[in-house]
Order: C-alpha cells, then sequence, then structure tokens
C-alpha cells in the first residue's frame, strides 16, 4: 500500500477572507484535490473505503468525529454540483448515498450530516459523518463547529479496522 504525504490542508485564510488562491482554485488552477492521486489506497488526508461511480470516499484523519468521511469528486475539476451532466451529477448523489448508508450501518448513528461546501476548496467534495447521542456528540442538536471535524487525528489503529468495516458495507451483498 502506497501512502502519499498529507499535504497541508484546509489552506490558511484570515478570518473574513476566501482562503489565498481561492479564484484560481475555483478556475481548476493549482486544485490541492485536483493533486490527489485517485488510484491511491492513501491519499495522506484519507484512507480510500470505496471508488464510486464519479467519487472516492475516504475515511479521513483529521478531527474528533470518529467515522468523519469525504467524497471526492474525481472526474476533473469542478467546483458546484451544478456543473455537473445530469448522469454525472445523479451518479454523485448516489456516491454520497452509498457512504451515508455504510456510515449509518457501521456506526449506527442518531444522525448522519452532509454538507457540501467548497468555501476552503472549491473542488466538489462532501464531508458524510455520523452525530451521536447527547454526551457523544460535540454539538447535540446543532451544526458542529468545522473546528470538531479538523483539528486532532483519529487513532490510527481504529481508523483502519473502521475502514476496513466500511468497505465491507460498501461493497455489498455478496452474489
Amino acid at each position: 500500500m502506497t501512502r502519499s504525504p498529507a499535504p497541508s490542508w484546509p489552506p490558511e485564510s484570515s478570518t473574513g477572507c476566501w482562503p489565498e488562491r481561492f479564484e484560481e482554485h475555483m478556475a481548476g488552477i493549482g486544485c490541492p484535490m485536483c493533486a490527489n492521486d485517485f488510484d491511491a489506497e492513501d491519499i495522506g488526508w484519507g484512507i480510500l473505503v470505496r471508488r464510486g461511480q464519479v467519487a472516492n470516499a475516504y475515511l479521513w484523519r483529521s478531527g474528533q468525529v470518529r467515522g468523519y468521511c469525504v467524497l471526492i469528486y474525481r472526474g476533473g475539476h469542478v467546483a458546484e454540483p451544478t456543473q455537473l451532466a445530469e448522469t454525472e451529477a445523479a451518479a454523485f448523489r448516489y456516491d454520497t448515498l452509498a457512504l451515508g448508508g455504510a456510515i449509518e450501518a457501521h456506526y449506527q448513528p442518531m444522525k448522519i450530516n452532509y454538507l457540501t461546501l467548497g468555501n476552503k476548496i472549491p473542488h466538489l467534495h462532501s464531508h458524510v459523518f455520523p452525530r451521536r447521542m447527547a454526551g457523544a456528540d460535540p454539538a447535540p442538536g446543532g451544526p458542529l463547529p468545522f473546528t470538531v471535524l479538523d483539528e486532532g487525528r483519529q487513532d490510527e489503529e481504529q481508523l483502519q479496522r473502521d475502514a476496513a468495516r466500511l468497505r465491507l458495507f460498501l461493497a455489498g451483498p455478496a452474489t
């Protein structure tokens, strides 16, 4: 298994400002997500759990939420889902829901959050993560501060075990 080095992510920005080079990244120039090796099993930021129809699903290393995943569109640079052809948009949504279903099956959360933002890196991607009961969730009933998803690191051994289980759920029933 080849592991790419973890790039610096997210890019630093001043409070109240778009990140440096944001307009270039919107146009696909120097986009950090486009630089991913989508054939790799590990992109440094996360471990591949599924190559979907148009997007790869990764179990993310950062943050304090076990089960935090990111789905990244791999068909070239696209900043907004509205820039996709209808069939690609449907496939991206299917890939998102497949990931959500695996998270639901494995972690059995109270709720799953689906976020498609792109305010730091404008490449089509969605954050998909479980929410838990009060006492086990950092912000029960409300939005999670992004720092909860970004700061800290997941335990690598647990991450590897979770990735293996998510792959089983994403593989679907044996045929």
